[in-house]
């Protein structure tokens, strides 16, 4: 397990085909509520299409066992190595150039996605993924 959210649990995996490290973002319930529902779906969809170096990838998304009667949705997701928030917690020493670099990565994929008309949010440091080389 990597963490828990608002919409579901996320746990790190590995696709077997391709020997790919991923997460697999579990969101249960997911029409419990019309207004969660409709985020799910939104979330979903944007991810799918904003295709960007700074933005999240989705891999792949299971398809339901039973399509007719579900609730829970499994997204795969590229895998990150960390997310901000646990970075400023924990003792890692940041350098300027790594701070500016981070900076900067999280600022070019905010530009993507304003300029496709997309707004987070819900942009906070445990939200944003980042790798060793801080690439965010």
């Amino acid at each position: 397990m990597l963490g828990q959210g608002s919409y579901g649990a996320v746990a790190q995996a590995l696709h077997k085909p391709t020997g790919t490290q991923v997460a697999i973002k579990k969101m249960g319930n997911i029409f419990e509520d019309e207004v969660d529902c409709k985020r799910i779906l939104r979330e979903i969809y944007l991810l799918a299409r904003l295709k960007n170096d700074f933005v999240v990838d989705i891999f792949d998304m299971l398809e339901p066992r039973d399509p007719e009667n579900f609730d829970t949705i499994y997204v795969v997701l590229k895998m990150s190595e960390s997310d901000l928030k646990k970075v400023i917690k924990s003792a890692i020493y940041l350098e300027q150039k790594h701070i500016s670099t981070v900076i900067y990565n999280l600022l070019c994929g905010l530009k993507y996605m304003h300029s496709a008309n997309v707004l987070h949010r819900d942009l906070k440091p445990a939200n944003i993924l980042i790798n060793e080389d801080c690439s965010v």
